[in-house]
């Protein structure tokens, strides 16, 4: 089964989650941009150079103590980005938000739209095992 290709919105802890599967289809690059369109309420991602307008090196290996975390997912800083996603969409609680994306092959982008986030039904961290910690 392909993992889906989504990222995590970690509202409380102020990050942003994109699954291996994301990184994967846009080849594995060394730097990520995320943008938001706020007229269309979407987020695109895509490969950038280091030197680009808000570039995100991507960890090697990725960072862990997330509670939404997944081997293989990488963490972005976000808290000026989601202020902005959270004043476009009104969101006002700190539940984290999943949003699958579409990859644009032509133009190596991956773009979600904001309209279609859902809550995360992953609520409590778990623990080394994958059960949720008492």
């Amino acid at each position: 089964m392909k993992e889906p290709m989504m990222l995590t919105l970690c509202l409380g802890e102020d990050s942003i989650l994109v699954s291996r599967a994301i990184l994967e289809a846009l080849n594995s690059p060394k730097q990520v941009q995320v943008l938001i369109n706020e007229e269309r309420q979407t987020l695109l991602l895509q490969p950038c150079g280091v030197y680009d307008r808000e570039a995100r090196v991507v960890q090697e290996p990725p960072m862990a103590g997330n509670p939404y975390y997944s081997a293989g997912d990488f963490e972005v800083s976000g808290h000026t980005l989601l202020k902005r996603i959270r004043s476009l969409t009104g969101w006002t609680d700190d539940r984290p938000r999943v949003i699958y994306g579409q990859y644009i092959q032509s133009h190596n982008v991956m773009v979600f739209d904001l309209k279609t986030a859902q809550i995360s039904r992953l609520q409590m961290p778990l623990d080394e095992s994958g059960g949720i910690k008492s």
